[in-house]
């Protein structure tokens, strides 16, 4: 979609909301990245990021969305132009297109558990389809845990932290040294400054990703062969079977070879997911020693000193 489309959209939606009484609203622009996040992040030499000196390390994505690519900008007028600089700028595009994506993550997976919900009618008790609810389950776990430490935890206090201190502020440099700070603080609380963390949050949030988009086949086809096993009597079930084998022998057994590759698509996609999530516990636990922000991170993904 062309940009200029993508502003009239966004223009519409801001004059559609409650934004629409903010007088800048108007100063509020989108645009379209070149790169994936993680590559951006690897080419930014002059922010402080730890052990980024490789850049070949952060793997570009074989193909990029148009939503991982999309952020906003500003139209920083003088005298703000003082304090929002463009590396400022920058820096708050950047927290946008990790929370940006984050929700869209959320979003999918929202979308996938209605899915779910939807075949609730059918006798499912020990299926693919209850194992994909299971998993499906965990990782809107796992994204709204992520987001309530971004938000909650990170972002709205430092905000409201910065707001006092510029309360105080006597000169244009404390602002400015207040506002850098926030930014700062921000970037690295949302482990954006943290390459190993960051890696594996997005590899996360594509395993993710993956799942939500291939949930509409995966439940189709774990219904075909459900349906199949409606009966509650395992005998009536079985005469079933046999009578529709001997009908429709085909459909049977394409029915039965399709759940068996729905079944290996779900016990794929929950090693790999349970895995990654299982492999940030030692790295939270390391950087905690020198981050002590990240216990907080861990106690809402990982549950870690939640009986606490």
């Amino acid at each position: 979609m062309p940009s200029l489309d993508i502003q009239s959209l966004l223009d519409l939606a801001l004059r559609s909301t409650a934004a629409a009484a903010d007088p800048c609203h108007e100063d509020l622009t989108c645009c379209v990245e070149r790169s994936s996040l993680l590559k951006r992040m690897a080419t930014l030499k002059d922010l402080e990021v730890r052990s980024f000196s490789d850049s070949n390390d952060m793997e570009e994505p074989v193909s990029i969305t148009g939503l991982e690519t999309f952020s906003l900008s500003y139209k920083v007028r003088w005298p703000l132009s003082i304090v929002i600089s463009k590396k400022a700028l920058t820096k708050y595009q950047l927290i946008f297109r990790f929370l940006f994506r984050c929700k869209h993550v959320e979003r999918q997976l929202c979308g996938a558990w209605q899915v779910h919900q939807g075949v609730r009618a059918f006798n499912i008790s020990g299926t693919a389809i209850s194992r994909s609810s299971l998993l499906c389950r965990s990782m809107l776990k796992f994204i709204s845990s992520l987001l309530h430490y971004l938000t909650f935890e990170v972002l709205e206090p430092n905000w409201h932290a910065m707001h006092n201190r510029l309360q105080t502020a006597k000169s244009i440099d404390e602002v400015i040294q207040h506002h850098d700070f926030f930014l700062d603080k921000c970037l690295r609380e949302c482990l954006l400054l943290l390459p190993e963390l960051l890696k594996k949050v997005e590899k996360l949030k594509s395993l993710c990703l993956q799942y939500a988009a291939a949930t509409q086949w995966l439940i189709t086809s774990s219904i075909d062969i459900t349906k199949l096993e409606e009966p509650s009597d395992s005998s009536s079930a079985s005469q079933k079977l046999k009578q529709l084998r001997l009908k429709n022998p085909s459909r049977v057994q394409k029915a039965i070879t399709r759940d068996a590759a729905v079944t290996d698509s779900i016990l794929k996609f929950e090693r790999e997911f349970n895995a990654e999530l299982q492999s940030l516990g030692p790295i939270l636990s390391t950087s905690s020693q020198a981050e002590p922000y990240l216990t907080h991170l861990a106690q809402w993904i990982l549950g870690v000193g939640s009986d606490k």
